[in-house]
């Protein structure tokens, strides 16, 4: 109802609990309404049948336990901020975002944090390099517009963005 009257929103809240009322309201308000809400948060769901289709983004998005925002998700995604806490990403995924920010894609992106635990020092390469070797790296977009500092941890990676 309040989105039908078009009312805008600083921050939402979004903790899913699995019912099909809820089910229906998430994915009808996410697939409808985004460019009335600057910072949407989504805690847990972790639902094989949710599968949101955004038209539109917020500002920022985090969202906490989920497998339904994928690497094609995030790809697609044109949020400025984007925070992902228990990602199921690995380092190939990352590799690809990466890869895909340098080519010019993710053009509003100005931080983006994933934590995962498949993200880790497991011999799997990123940009061909062991993963903590990018610790502190700057990245720089193909055309030179942006770069953007990379710190990880263990489990997660926190990449900011400069434009130049």
């Amino acid at each position: 109802m309040l989105f039908d009257l078009q009312v805008e929103f600083k921050t939402l809240y979004i903790r899913y609990k699995g019912s099909k009322d809820e089910k229906l309201f998430c994915n009808k308000m996410l697939s409808t309404n985004m460019g009335l809400i600057e910072d949407l948060r989504i805690l847990s769901i972790d639902d094989p049948g949710f599968k949101p289709k955004f038209t539109s983004w917020p500002q920022e998005i985090s969202f906490l336990g989920y497998d339904w925002f994928t690497v094609r998700s995030l790809l697609a995604c044109t949020c400025t901020n984007i925070t992902l806490n228990k990602s199921y990403m690995l380092n190939m995924h990352i590799d690809k975002i990466l890869r895909k920010w340098i080519a010019g894609g993710l053009p509003n992106l100005k931080r983006l944090g994933i934590i995962s635990v498949n993200f880790n020092d497991n011999g799997e390469q990123i940009f061909g390099m062991n993963p903590m070797e990018l610790d502190g790296m700057i990245i720089k977009t193909d055309d030179g517009s942006k770069t953007a500092t990379i710190d990880l941890g263990k489990h997660w990676i926190d990449m900011s963005v400069t434009f130049e």
